[in-house]
């Protein structure tokens, strides 16, 4: 399968992080038309189904992740991977909405404590979706490796853009 999900763009805001994401042609647009692909997130990543959410179907993930759209799914996939690094605080849920006049294209919102933190999460759920609903092969996905590596990027990300400016003032110079 291509690319199931492209993040086509963000926006960040001082307590929000907005992605555009969209859908491929070909590719399951609700969690019910590939119920494999779907159980295999389910199982991977059990503690979604507990998720608060606001939807119309109920009051927790579970209620909802029957019928609803895959990038509903991104969101409480996002928002588990940053609940396991420890760094989100008290974030529960986010919100996901279709984009009018753009067919297999949402919008998902959560907050954000850390624009790193978010951007990588929502990257790695894309991933882990992406794996789900192509097979779900082995080796699965490794979540404990996942959250370290979320969790060390957060916590690196200054020293990263530190040394890019350090690289930027030098290449600068070198250039006079």
């Amino acid at each position: 399968m291509a690319q199931l999900i492209e993040i086509e763009k963000v926006a960040v805001a001082p307590r929000h992080f907005t992605a555009r994401v969209r859908i491929a042609n070909g590719g399951p647009l609700t969690t019910d038309q590939d119920l494999v692909g779907t159980t295999h997130v389910y199982r991977l990543l059990p503690e979604i189904c507990d998720h608060t959410c606001l939807g119309d179907a109920g009051t927790t993930f579970k209620d909802a992740m029957g019928a609803t759209e895959v990038a509903h799914l991104l969101e409480h996939v996002a928002i588990e991977l940053m609940a396991c690094t420890g760094l989100a605080g008290d974030i529960s849920c986010g919100r996901t909405w279709d984009v009018v006049g753009e067919p297999r294209t949402f919008d998902i919102q959560l907050a954000c404590p850390d624009d790193v933190l978010v951007a990588s999460a929502l990257s790695s759920a894309a991933w882990i979706l992406q794996w789900a609903y192509s097979g779900g092969a082995d080796p699965k996905p490794d979540v404990d490796a996942i959250v370290s590596g979320i969790r060390e990027l957060v916590n690196h990300a200054d020293e990263v853009a530190k040394a890019e400016e350090k690289r930027d003032e030098h290449a600068a110079e070198v250039a006079q």
